[in-house]
């Protein structure tokens, strides 16, 4: 299965494809642009899907959904991913296709105080997280029309007939977009949320095992993954026990544990490979954590 699914040809799209010259967002009905429907592509923009009628599988990060009308998809960018249109479908699979860049929302409102509460969610994350790899995507199932399709049908509106203030217009709608999604928080998207905490505290773990003889901080790996440091610290700790910080101490224990018993570098050099440039904090961490001092784990572990 998996070699099947490495001979699958993934089409990466560029803005230039779709967006007018100068402006980072662009929306279109899927039958305006058929091209792409049944095709595993990847994009260089942020994709906001919205479906108006027909059924689909989605095939994104691994997984295939079932879509309908009402379905709304956030797809991060480089994420292969590839609509199949059900033929069995008595309406035609019809979608909202709202695409943007980055920076339609750097300059004036990701900044912004205003947008605090909703810099700590992680569907704010999702959406704006410049990782193509995590998370890949983010989804509400079983939405009403009149939640969301009014809303895309006045940003289309907007993009068409190009008024005076259009591009703000619609910076505006789509905002109002996000929080929207962000209200269903304490409804529909509760799973959802309980998901992407473990999938998030499962990245900062990954990252702090590969980066761990570098200099880390809570502060740094919250701004990996566009969240406020001391919501992030409690997500942690609620999917962990302990917090980022024992976390770090505890992988780089670890890997100097394990250079202790395998090589014959100086415990010097050991500590300063597993990001400890303070030896006497190197000592008392390693103590705390193995209950002994360096030297004395390599003998004991030496004679096994």
């Amino acid at each position: 299965m998996k070699n099947q699914q490495e001979k699958i040809e993934v089409v990466a799209l560029t803005k230039e494809l779709f967006f007018r010259p100068d402006e980072n967002v662009h929306i279109q009905m899927s039958n305006e642009f058929p091209d792409y429907i049944g095709v595993m592509h990847s994009h260089e923009y942020i994709e906001v899907v919205y479906v108006i009628s027909g059924k689909a599988t989605h095939k994104i990060g691994g997984k295939t959904y079932d879509v309908k009308r009402g379905d709304l998809f956030i797809i991060n960018m480089n994420t292969p991913h590839a609509f199949y249109q059900d033929k069995t479908s008595k309406e035609p699979f019809v979608v909202y296709d709202l695409m943007f860049t980055l920076d339609f929302f750097d300059q004036s409102l990701v900044g912004s105080q205003s947008l605090e509460k909703l810099n700590s969610s992680f569907m704010f994350y999702s959406l704006f997280h410049d990782r193509g790899e995590f998370p890949p995507y983010f989804s509400v199932s079983g939405s009403t029309y009149t939640m969301f399709g009014e809303l895309f049908n006045k940003i289309y509106l907007e993009h068409r007939g190009r008024e005076k203030g259009y591009i703000e217009i619609i910076r505006a709608y789509l905002l109002q977009l996000i929080i929207t999604i962000f209200r269903l928080d304490n409804t529909t998207l509760k799973s959802t949320s309980g998901l992407k905490n473990k999938q998030t505290v499962a990245y900062i773990i990954q990252y702090i095992n590969e980066n761990f003889s570098s200099r880390l901080s809570v502060r740094d790996l919250a701004e990996k993954v566009y969240l406020n440091q001391d919501y992030l610290g409690r997500v942690f700790r609620q999917e962990t026990g302990m917090s980022i910080g024992a976390m770090i101490q505890k992988v780089r224990i670890e890997h100097a544990c394990h250079l202790l018993s395998v090589t014959q570098r100086t415990v010097t050099d050991i500590a300063a490979a597993c990001g400890f440039d303070d030896m006497k904090f190197f000592y008392s961490v390693f103590k705390k954590h193995m209950g002994v001092l360096p030297g004395y784990y390599r003998e004991q572990t030496s004679k096994k």
